[in-house]
């Protein structure tokens, strides 16, 4: 697939913000999370009191964190790829298989959304906390199913790009 440089290159100052935005919140997600687990340790094998709810805060900020790079996993097109047959077609080819599987990554990612949406709503009309801390499960779900949605959107934007590509390249033959 193409660097991360020449992706961003068109992109307008909006997404180039909220791709800054979402990058910052996992990396402070991530160090959060190695600051509790370093104090966690510390605490547990130094003085034999490890940090209370350690394991769901730890839990909470993992899932966070993949479901935070979700969309920028899928605006840069970093996700996995096996490229056996795409690797034959020619540029225009590959353009229209990249449209192509966007546009279905996207339903997908919306189906995901849509369920993670109706489990967080089932969640929450029952009140239901994580066992030591008490966190309500309920607007963990909602927040997944959030940057599920912008996920989806980012695969939209990626399938608009290739168009964009597909749509200014002279018409070849696959």
């Amino acid at each position: 697939m193409a660097r991360t440089h020449d992706i961003t290159a068109g992109r307008s100052r909006a997404l180039r913000f909220a791709e800054l935005t979402l990058g910052v919140l996992v990396a402070v997600l991530l160090m959060a999370m190695m600051m509790v687990t370093t104090i966690d340790v510390f605490g547990r094998y130094l003085l034999s009191r490890p940090l209370p709810g350690a394991f769901e805060i730890t839990e909470i900020m993992l899932g966070m964190i993949i479901f935070i790079a979700l969309p920028l996993v899928c605006l840069h097109e970093e996700n996995i790829a096996v490229s056996l047959v795409t690797e034959r077609f020619s540029s225009r080819g590959r353009e229209i298989h990249a449209v192509i599987v966007s546009i279905i990554c996207s339903g997908v990612l919306v189906l995901v959304a849509w369920r993670l949406m109706m489990h967080a709503a089932q969640l929450a009309s029952y009140g239901d906390v994580t066992i030591f801390l008490r966190v309500p499960k309920g607007p963990i779900g909602y927040t997944m199913a959030g940057f599920t949605t912008l996920a989806a959107l980012a695969q939209l934007v990626v399938a608009a790009e290739h168009w964009r590509r597909l749509r200014a390249a002279p018409s070849r033959l696959l």
